[in-house]
């Protein structure tokens, strides 16, 4: 697996004296100059992964799609269930991504899949110890979901599909909840703990864009889940309004040193500002439950009032 990693991620750079292809270039930024964005031989091995196919697709469709060379076939049910199985190691999780992002087929295929708990509940579990983790290993987990999240099919799926139990949740006991239930609580979860610890702001973000897009699609969401997400608004606008006072203190400008007081007023405004959209964006979660999926939701109705 780490030697399949390196294969599919190794980029060689076009030296100066080479001539740039036309096509099959990855450009490392597109906000750079093209003329100095370093550019990049195209990966053979990545290629082949993002093009691979399911073994039980039909043979005419794959000829017929005119790929260039020969396409790798493999089990793409095998394949789901052994990655179910050994998610808990971070290269299986690197491997996952890299199929999300970069394959379409095995995208859509998760997609389908009606025990996405297979997937879904060990990335849950590693959330769920996001101590134990580095900021890098969450953030590929929270890619994955944000991935799949994008698509409406999935979401309505996991609020459909009930856990019998989740054995490893220590705060409550979690009997009969969805799984939608289960993914706002632990990203909530994941929120808090950013916020305390690792203070990063893509991170939060990117839960909140997963929320934001299930929002719409929630389905009974549990009573404990509703608490939550309210608990979150609140915790936030406690904050916000924390930092909204303190810039408005004006004993920041009677410091003796101005400059220090500037120093501190423009950390105060930053941070104002970020927690300014981390609210904008939990009230449009709120806002589109209410919207959209209302009376499938008293919980959330009763949680608010």
């Amino acid at each position: 697996l780490l030697v399949l990693l390196i294969l599919i991620h190794y980029r060689k750079c076009i030296s100066m004296n080479e001539s740039i292809p036309t096509d099959g270039v990855y450009m490392s930024d597109s906000n750079t100059n093209v003329k100095d964005a370093p550019a990049f031989h195209e990966n053979p091995y990545c290629k082949a992964l993002n093009n691979a196919k399911d073994i039980q697709f039909d043979h005419a469709d794959v000829e017929g799609n005119a790929q260039n060379g020969p396409v790798v076939r493999l089990s793409f049910a095998s394949l789901f269930d052994a990655l179910g199985a050994c998610l808990k190691d971070e290269s299986s999780v690197l491997l996952l991504y890299s199929l999300v992002h970069g394959n379409c087929d095995f995208q859509e295929y998760v997609l389908v899949r009606t025990d996405l708990d297979t997937l879904l509940m060990p990335i849950l579990e590693m959330l769920y110890n996001a101590s134990r983790k580095t900021s890098n290993q969450i953030y590929m987990l929270l890619i994955i979901l944000l991935i799949l999240s994008q698509d409406s099919t999935f979401n309505a799926s996991v609020h459909k599909l009930v856990l019998p139990s989740v054995p490893w949740y220590q705060e409550r006991l979690m009997h009969q909840t969805s799984l939608g239930s289960l993914m706002v609580v632990v990203l909530i979860r994941t929120i808090k703990y950013n916020l305390s610890k690792l203070r990063d702001v893509y991170l939060h973000t990117n839960c909140l864009a997963i929320l934001a897009n299930m929002g719409p699609h929630a389905h009974r969401l549990s009573a404990y889940a509703s608490q939550r997400l309210v608990s979150l608004f609140d915790m936030l606008s406690r904050k916000y309004a924390k930092l909204a006072e303190l810039k408005n203190d004006k004993a920041l400008k009677v410091m003796s040193d101005q400059m220090e007081a500037d120093i501190i007023s423009d950390d105060t405004s930053t941070e104002l500002h970020i927690y300014t959209d981390f609210l904008r964006i939990v009230l449009e979660i709120i806002n589109a439950i209410l919207t959209y999926a209302l009376p499938r939701n008293p919980e959330v109705v009763y949680a608010i009032l």
